[in-house]
């Protein structure tokens, strides 16, 4: 096409654009991108050329769906693909699931006499796989003369994706040569499968072959090793970073998380130290992962020096800080952070929705928790269970089963977190019959299997309503074996209605399962004291001194300034307990000059 004409088809200025620079440097250019993209379009007949430049850019850029379109935009120009870009349209179709548009570019190569292409061959066994079609993958890779080890990955890969491990191992086993990228296909395959200890065992063998793990190999196996909590392994893997020179903010990254996941989280503080640079996902693992370790203050420490950077946190950054203050439970610092995220304008998700919700309801902001679920578009049933459960541990009972009967009604399927919640409800309101609806409800109308969590609330519910045998009769006819928190309920119980022989009972399966734990004996021998019955507390004293069993020592605690600090009854071991002392004496004698009011006394007892 002529200069002159091919100008009178551009929009203003785009004409000098192509004078200046070509095509592709335009196309991979944030600035010029979308000029270059209407100079293409602009041509009504563009050469192989220029398709080749324009197809090759976006493929590079990873814009496959546009790469699509525009092979589609082609055809109806009536100019084709040219032969070489076919393997692109077809890496472009895989990645993004077009099926459709990969058997017609297949199509195309049969038509164009291009199936003898090794590259368009390996393409299509890509496309094939990667879209689950593995006896179309399986007949493409057949027909090639020479069988490569990349297209036989693509088909361990295809395999692992359609849970086919013992296709894709023997593939493996019969490669003739195994590239880095076999490896990582196989253990890929066994890991998607949930084969972590055959992953692991396919890593090591890997390494002692002489093998060269790469950076995919390595996040893989820290993965692997997170799920699993195989930090040895691990610990052996990140040895290879520095012997491989594997480092990067990936691996590192990926390194943290499994440390967070082991629970060894000053070893992931360590590497986050380590990493001369830092991207989103690196500050929220490493937050995220002190608020999972119950360590909230440093979440909340690492957060502050993630503002002063400037890096902008994420979603699940600020799900990581919420649970850190959760887990505080202070009423100033729930609403500063709520205040926070919520200037941050991301969209409330099930996601960051029900953490802000979480947060707002251990802070005692049950209103703005309210408030947030009203606001939330899409409220799946993590949300749901989280406001029910808000409400109920706030004594909102009726509120509580209210938010459940909404829930029902707008199709909203309960699961075992939300009865756990609606009995909790039940049992702070002492709405016993209600309670016991609803675990029936629970198994008959929503086919949800009583779990012990379930048993143990309505075991609470029945305690506190003073019907103990019925709560004896329904842990011996649980579906589930009935733990030792169930039976201290029950034992608690028998104390506060003075029910010794029930009390008997209770003890004995409590000393079957916790033989050694103290405070069943202390109960029960309580129980019998307030009962009068002062052989049988000798008689339990004996039985602890001849199994050697010691009481332990109850202590006072308070946390100040992050920090737990215990006290048992005249002990001395704090550093300022000297100090301590002092205080507390002029309070008692402060509170002896004073003359207490009777009336306030006996409404605080």
């Amino acid at each position: 096409m002529e200069p002159r004409l091919l100008r009178s088809h551009l929009p203003t200025n785009l004409a000098y654009l192509l004078k200046t620079r070509p095509l592709h440097a335009l196309l991979s250019d944030a600035s010029t991108s979308q000029a270059a993209r209407h100079l293409f379009d602009a041509v009504p007949r563009p050469t192989a050329a220029l398709c080749s430049a324009f197809l090759s850019g976006l493929s590079k850029l990873s814009l496959h769906r546009e790469l699509i379109e525009t092979v589609s935009s082609l055809h109806r120009r009536g100019a084709g693909v040219p032969p070489g870009c076919v393997p692109l349209v077809l890496k472009s179709c895989a990645l993004s699931a077009a099926a459709c548009q990969g058997r017609q570019a297949h199509c195309h190569a049969l038509v164009r006499g291009m199936l003898g292409d090794v590259f368009v061959q390996t393409a299509l066994v890509d496309f094939y796989a990667k879209n689950g079609d593995m006896v179309s993958a399986v007949r493409v890779f057949e027909e090639m003369p020479v069988k490569d080890p990349i297209p036989m990955n693509c088909l361990i890969t295809g395999y692992s994706k359609s849970g086919d491990v013992e296709k894709a191992r023997r593939l493996f086993d019969g490669m003739p040569r195994r590239t880095s990228a076999s490896w990582n296909s196989m253990i890929a395959c066994y890991a998607h499968g949930g084969e972590f200890h055959e992953a692991l065992a396919l890593f090591d063998r890997m390494v002692s072959e002489g093998a060269s793990p790469n950076a995919i190999t390595i996040t893989t196996v820290f993965s692997i090793c997170a799920k699993t909590g195989d930090i040895d392994t691990g610990r052996r893997a990140r040895a290879l970073i520095v012997e491989r020179d594997l480092q990067n903010m990936i691996v590192h990254t990926a390194l943290m998380e499994m440390y967070v996941k082991c629970r060894a989280i000053d070893e992931a503080r360590q590497e986050f130290d380590r990493m001369p640079q830092r991207d989103v996902v690196a500050w929220s693992t490493m937050i995220a992962g002190y608020a999972q370790n119950g360590r909230p203050h440093e979440s909340l420490e690492l957060f502050g020096r993630m503002k002063v950077t400037k890096c902008k946190p994420n979603e699940v950054t600020l799900v990581g800080v919420l649970s850190a203050c959760a887990q505080l439970g202070s009423d100033e610092l729930g609403e500063q952070i709520g205040n926070y995220v919520e200037s941050q304008r991301l969209p409330l998700t099930s996601y960051l929705g029900s953490a802000l919700i979480d947060m707002y309801i251990k802070c005692g902001h049950i209103g703005r928790a309210r408030n947030v679920f009203t606001r939330m578009e899409q409220k799946v049933v993590i949300a749901w269970n989280s406001m029910i459960r808000g409400l109920a541990l706030n004594g909102f009972a009726e509120d509580a089963i209210a938010l459940y009967e909404k829930m029902v009604s707008d199709s909203i399927q309960p699961n075992e977190i939300t009865f756990v919640a609606l009995l909790t409800a039940c049992t702070h309101a002492g709405l016993v019959d209600k309670g016991m609806a609803f675990f029936e409800e629970m198994k008959e109308k929503h086919h949800v299997c009583p779990q012990v969590e379930h048993c143990a609330c309505m075991v609470d519910l029945l305690c506190k309503s003073g019907r103990l045998w019925e709560a004896y009769k329904f842990i011996c006819d649980m579906e589930v074996e009935p733990n030792a928190v169930i039976w201290s309920t029950l034992l608690s119980a028998c104390r506060a209605h003075s029910d010794v022989e029930l009390a008997k009972l209770a003890a004995g399966k409590l000393l079957t399962l916790e033989p050694d734990n103290s405070s069943i004996y202390v109960l029960l021998s309580n129980i019998y004291a307030d009962a009068g019955l002062w052989g049988n507390v000798r008689e339990i004293r004996d039985l602890m001194r001849s199994k050697n069993v010691q009481k332990l020592s109850a202590y006072s605690w308070i946390e100040l300034d992050g920090e737990v600090h215990k006290f048992l009854v005249q002990d001395t071991y704090h550093p300022r307990s000297a100090e301590i002392y002092t205080v507390v004496d002029a309070l008692g004698l402060q509170l002896d000059r004073t003359n207490p009011d009777p009336e306030l006394i006996s409404e605080f007892c």
